[in-house]
């Protein structure tokens, strides 16, 4: 992905923009093959928009900084700072060929082909997983430096927090799952902090924090057993700036997850092409006006905004809508498309349905072929 390229500017001058601008993305930590829309860290009020190959940096209107929490322009408000937590949870570096033990293979989740697309879907190996992404090293070799490769433990895949925000492993419950341990490295920077919490029957249960390297990686040995939710996020400075960590060779007590996988299992065959399965129902989204077939209703905003980057490389179900304010089981719509290159245009999506993205607040309006927001019944 390199900057869109002015008739009048010199092949050198061409030149020296694109590694410019493909060195500040990386160091970014944005994939530079991915379209989208990602935040400029050297000035909040402007965002990088990737489309087809180009990149562009655009400006947020006035007094609003990117979001990429919300994926797009917000109101500037201050940062939350993380708090870390350190426990007396041992630490083990191990080096970068040194392989995981106690582990069965069929509790070992090593991320090989985990997604046709970046995003890991929910399912996977009968978990919900947020803001969890995955890559094949052998893609990136310009990143044999990082923790990409250091990471590496089991063939080339690698999973990762996006952007540095925080990815979460749940289940339904009373589904439960147990943790033992994982191989981890920080993405770009040393002296990283990672820390994990996590929730048994929806309450607090344990949490950890490691200092993890990035040219080295490490073996986080937890052994939390019968969790329902666990909870990742890196950060440098006392948490006031986040990082990307990246996994391998996570490994999962089988056991725990028999049940839950099947039941997944048996139902997600029940989701139909651009289907998304949650919590035992299936999501798609659709311009139908806002009217759901027999055998569907309309489904809620609380659930759209859980699952809405889920839609990232799927479809319309049947139609492509004319107006990109969604539909939803609420009276008023405040979830939108935010970008003119995705409305109401063929898919797949590369953005998906953000609160008050391209202006939907409080819509009542209902065009023939409005965004539609579906679940099964």
């Amino acid at each position: 992905m390199f900057p869109a390229e002015h008739p009048a500017m010199t092949s050198e001058r061409v030149e020296n923009r694109r590694k410019g601008v493909l060195a500040k993305l990386q160091a970014a930590n944005i994939d530079p093959e991915n379209d989208g829309m990602f935040e400029n860290a050297d000035d909040y009020h402007t965002f990088w928009h990737c489309l087809h190959g180009n990149s562009y940096l655009k400006p947020c209107p006035t007094n609003l900084i990117w979001s990429q929490v919300e994926c797009q322009c917000v109101g500037d408000t201050m940062t939350p700072t993380v708090t870390i937590t350190t426990t007396t949870t041992k630490e083990t570096v191990l080096s970068t060929t040194e392989t995981i033990s106690n582990c069965l293979e069929s509790n070992l989740i090593t991320f090989e082909n985990a997604s046709t697309y970046s995003k890991i879907s929910n399912g996977y190996h009968g978990l919900k997983w947020t803001n969890a992404y995955v890559l094949d090293t052998q893609l990136y070799p310009q990143w044999s430096d990082s923790g990409f490769y250091s990471a590496v433990k089991s063939g080339t895949w690698v999973a990762f927090n996006m952007n540095g925000e925080r990815m979460t492993i749940a289940i339904d419950m009373p589904n439960k799952f147990s943790i033992k341990s994982f191989v981890a490295s920080s993405a770009w920077n040393d002296s990283v902090t990672l820390s994990m919490v996590s929730q048994r029957a929806s309450t607090y249960y344990k949490e950890a924090s490691f200092k993890i390297e990035k040219n080295r990686s490490t073996m986080i040995e937890l052994n939390w057993f019968d969790i329902n939710t666990i909870t990742f996020y890196a950060s440098t400075n006392n948490g006031q700036h986040i990082e990307v960590f990246v996994i391998d060779d996570l490994c999962l007590d089988s056991t725990a997850l028999s049940t839950s996988t099947s039941t997944s299992a048996e139902i997600k065959d029940k989701c139909s092409l651009n289907e998304i399965l949650y919590q035992a129902h299936c999501y798609y989204l659709d311009g139908v006006g806002g009217e759901c077939p027999y055998g569907y209703s309309l489904g809620s905003e609380t659930v759209l905004s859980l699952i809405a980057d889920s839609f990232i490389g799927l479809n319309y179900k049947t139609a492509i809508s004319d107006n990109c304010c969604v539909v939803t089981s609420e009276k008023y719509s405040n979830y939108g498309i935010n970008s003119v290159d995705q409305c109401n245009k063929q898919g797949p999506f590369t953005v998906v349905p953000s609160h008050n993205g391209g202006g939907c607040r409080n819509n009542t309006t209902k065009y023939r072929r409005q965004l539609t927001f579906c679940m099964s019944n």
